[in-house]
């Protein structure tokens, strides 16, 4: 179980501590990066349950019930209704983190009417204008110089 010493930190080496994580990170600018900084630092357990609590944010954002929430995450009604709290009084940390999940996701469900809508528009590609844009990109990809 995680614990934290009972002696406290002073201020100064309190905050650069905190500054070393942020940096730590912030430095982390790809999934697989992220992946590996956090299997490091926590523990599974704490993995888990920092995914949980931004599952709940997601969900609330997405106007899911908290009863609802609680049953499918396993969690207690009391958690979720701590998230709720801080996505209505915090920082706003949830908010820019999962705003941009929520943005990828309506651009993604974007992307893929539009799909549907040119593949019923468009004979010569048939129902596959996804695979068709697939190979496409897939092709110019392969023709780039390396850097």
């Amino acid at each position: 179980m995680t614990q934290v010493s009972r002696i406290p930190l002073r201020k100064e080496v309190e905050q650069r501590v905190y500054e070393v994580l942020m940096e730590s990170v912030a430095a982390a600018t790809s999934k697989s990066t992220v992946s590996r900084l956090l299997d490091d630092l926590l523990s599974p357990t704490e993995r888990l349950m920092i995914a949980k609590r931004l599952s709940i944010a997601l969900l609330l954002l997405k106007k899911y019930d908290q009863r609802t929430i609680s049953r499918w995450l396993k969690v207690s009604l009391g958690t979720v209704s701590k998230i709720s709290l801080v996505l209505q009084k915090g920082h706003g940390g949830y908010q820019s983190v999962i705003g941009s999940i929520l943005r990828k996701e309506e651009l993604k469900a974007l992307i893929e009417k539009i799909d549907a809508a040119l593949a019923n528009m468009l004979p010569q590609f048939g129902r596959d204008l996804r695979g068709w844009r697939k190979r496409r990109w897939e092709a110019r990809i392969a023709n780039q110089k390396p850097f």
